[in-house]
């Protein structure tokens, strides 16, 4: 599988078209608002598809912590 994108983005879906966004030290993007973080992951595989995986957190620390440890696994 090969990673295309990683973004932690936080709040509701509905309010995440018009987010505050920042950058992680990773590169992603976070949507700076209440109500927790999702670490998202999208993966492209060889066919083509694309797949996310999420992980809600706590944190943005723990969110980019996930993320990391997922990125280093497809590396």
């Amino acid at each position: 599988m090969t990673l295309i994108e990683h973004e932690a983005r936080v709040g509701l879906p509905r309010m995440w078209e018009h987010p505050k966004r920042t950058r992680t030290r990773r590169g992603g993007v976070v949507a700076s608002m209440v109500g927790g973080y999702t670490a998202i992951l999208l993966i492209r595989q060889p066919s083509g598809v694309e797949n996310s995986v999420r992980k809600q957190c706590a944190t943005l620390d723990e969110a980019e912590t996930w993320l990391d440890k997922q990125i280093g696994e497809d590396d």
